[in-house]
């Protein structure tokens, strides 16, 4: 992932708890598509508090999880000590630190919702070298963003949710010390330019019912309405954002559609 540690500062509790999971079909498909399990290796790239890693170390394999923020790490090292998963060894650095030699024998290297952070080219050149001939990468979309192009997530607590963060910090979409461009290069076409120009993608979709806390916290965990970003304002962010979805629906939670795209790449 980028340099910029601010990135996702303060979200990490929030992140572990109300980041939607990866569906287990997704999951699973990667298991049998890459052959994983004991005697594997699998790289998961800007792995967060574990999304991905936690649950494909119950394939047997060795997950490396890397991430570039260390309260992320202690979040999965955390999940892991409490959910009885597999060998997720955890380190702490970016992608594009990476080197061939330091991680032998991988078959399979998982990015999930990271990606478009990092300097894509370079790390699929670094790939290249240290994944196994019959080996591949799997970019994983998330469904968290309420700005998401792709129409990732679908629920009525959308526009609403979007009017709060644009009241309390401005209409250009921050991260970290900054604002977001979306790369003007596609996923896909980055990997077309790469080793890895074999392509499968497709689409997994799932229905949750979201609570007011699981939507202000969804929020919470994002780079572009971090506490970080809104500072002294966030008791007063989530308040409004709380009484705001209270308005809207006073009931049961937000029926929300969640889709989460895969794009499978090998040589």
């Amino acid at each position: 992932m980028t340099g910029d540690r601010e990135l996702f500062s303060g979200t990490a509790k929030y992140y572990a708890r109300h980041r939607p999971p990866y569906p287990a079909e997704l999951i699973g498909g990667l298991a049998v598509t890459f052959g994983l399990g004991p005697g594997t290796g699998v790289l998961d790239l800007g792995c967060g508090s574990g999304q991905l890693a936690l649950p494909l170390s119950r394939t047997g394999s060795v997950v490396w999880a890397v991430d570039p923020d260390p309260d992320m790490i202690a979040e999965g090292v955390r999940e892991q000590a409490e959910g009885g998963y597999g060998d997720v060894r955890w380190i702490l650095g970016r992608g594009e630190a990476l080197r061939p030699a330091g991680l032998p024998g991988l078959r399979l290297c998982t990015m999930g919702a990271s990606f478009h952070w990092m300097d894509r080219d370079l790390v699929l050149k670094t790939l290249d070298e240290m994944i196994e001939p019959d080996g591949g990468v799997a970019l994983v979309s998330g469904s968290a963003s309420v700005f998401s192009r792709s129409g990732a997530v679908e629920g009525a607590w959308l526009e609403v949710t979007r009017e709060v963060i644009t009241e309390f910090l401005g209409p250009r979409r921050r991260a970290g010390s900054g604002t977001y461009s979306h790369p003007k290069r596609g996923h896909e076409e980055v990997l077309l330019d790469s080793a890895f120009k074999r392509l499968e993608t497709s689409r997994f979709t799932c229905t949750r019912l979201l609570s007011v806390d699981d939507v202000v916290g969804l929020q919470l965990s994002t780079s572009y309405a971090s506490p970080a970003q809104l500072g002294e304002r966030l008791p007063d962010f989530r308040a409004e954002l709380s009484r705001r979805l209270l308005e809207l629906n006073p009931g049961e939670g937000f029926r929300t559609v969640e889709h989460t795209d895969l794009i499978v790449a090998r040589r």
